[in-house]
């Protein structure tokens, strides 16, 4: 009796003291032929915008992060080391849930190719893609760093000089579209005996993005008969629906047409409508918690809301999905409509695309397109604004 209630005390203790599940995970880093105290940084992902977690400085070709994820959801990161020369302007892919061990290895600066072994299927499925593409992606990644060195000479040179250094980016960009066109051909060709998953639908919207911005691009029938190939429920996807206003561009909003409408919300999820607005100007300011010059906007619309509050609605449409808007907003306060329509890039936005945010358009009181534009430079709105609201 004395051994069989001994023994329950053993099994009792040893159920106390087994090991509880881990609320964060490792990213272990052994790299070579990086110099000591290169800065690294891990950015959470967030639909198209990512914010810095963790930084660390590699020595010994070592770095290590533990982190606890963001929620229960599984983290989208990024790993890259945009201070330095000597890297190009990419960044890592991986994700990770809490208990993850990964393991990031580099022969090499050329970071957007390093080997990286994790738990999550979408690290596997990645790498893939990346293994049959390696030459030709470590290609790019070096036209990158050399892109940078003709930046920062061009910036010491007097105008008249530049001429030479602009001749060398565009033979860069001559070499890169090649290299491009060589990467969706072996992309497509997983794709096309590949099951759909994250990955596949990621880099549908990538080929998509190809088909759009590259001149004569060989291969849009192929990437037209990927999307086919999706179901419906497949379709209703964000990033499907990305690839589509890609792939089928809407037609875009004319100056001196009506303006397009649609439904949008606020963050108490009340609904509205651009036509609700009419009587007055109304300035549409499209913009993203990852866009600093939108972000720097911010101060002067709040003044134009102010100076023109009588002849002025100004309306800033998020293309961040709602959690990255909702946090955004209570960081950077806005006392005018700041709305979304919660879908992205393939919603209103693709309606009034002029190449990239901030991006503006300007309305009549009548509902009518004045005029378009895009960027932001301090003082820049108030000029803008005053031309025709200061008659």
């Amino acid at each position: 009796m004395k051994a069989i209630k001994y023994l329950g005390l053993t099994l009792l203790l040893a159920g106390c003291t087994s090991p509880q599940p881990k609320d964060y995970y490792e990213i272990v880093g052994e790299v070579k032929n990086v110099e000591d105290s290169t800065i690294i940084n891990l950015f959470r992902r967030d639909g198209d915008v990512g914010r810095t977690i963790a930084t660390d400085t590699i020595i010994g070709g070592k770095f290590y992060f533990k982190i606890k994820p963001d929620s229960l959801a599984k983290d989208e990161l990024s790993l890259g080391c945009h201070r330095s020369k000597k890297f190009p302007s990419m960044s890592a892919q991986l994700w990770a849930s809490a208990g993850d061990y990964i393991k990031v290895t580099g022969e090499n600066t050329l970071i957007y190719t390093w080997k990286i072994k994790g738990n999550a299927p979408e690290i596997a499925a990645w790498q893939a893609y990346l293994n049959d593409s390696h030459e030709l992606w470590d290609e790019y990644q070096r036209n990158s760093v050399l892109r940078k060195e003709i930046f920062e000479q061009i910036r010491k040179q007097s105008k008249e000089e530049r001429t030479t250094f602009k001749q060398k980016i565009d033979s860069l960009e001559t070499i890169d579209n090649k290299l491009t066109t060589q990467i969706s051909a072996n992309e497509i060709r997983r794709m096309k005996k590949s099951e759909v998953d994250a990955i596949w639908m990621d880099k549908l919207r990538g080929l998509a993005m190809s088909v759009k911005y590259y001149k004569d691009y060989p291969y849009k029938e192929d990437v037209i008969a990927l999307y086919n190939s999706l179901t419906e429920e497949q379709k209703q996807t964000e990033l499907a629906q990305e690839a589509y206003v890609k792939l089928f561009p809407p037609q875009h909003v004319e100056v001196g047409k009506e303006m397009v409408d649609t439904d949008l919300f606020d963050l108490q999820g009340n609904k509205h409508h651009l036509a609700e607005l009419k009587g007055k100007h109304i300035l549409i300011d499209f913009w993203s918690s990852g866009c600093g010059p939108c972000i720097m906007a911010i101060p002067e619309m709040g003044e134009l809301a102010s100076t023109y509050k009588d002849k002025l609605h100004i309306v800033s449409i998020s293309t961040d999905n709602k959690k990255t808007w909702e946090r955004a907003s209570k960081e950077h306060s806005m006392t005018w409509n700041n709305w979304n329509d919660l879908k992205g890039n393939a919603g209103l936005y693709a309606r009034y695309d002029q190449g990239g945010i901030p991006n503006y358009t300007l309305i009549s009181p009548e509902g009518i397109v004045l005029e378009q534009w895009t960027g932001y430079g301090k003082g820049s709105l108030k000029k803008k604004i005053g031309e025709y609201l200061d008659k």
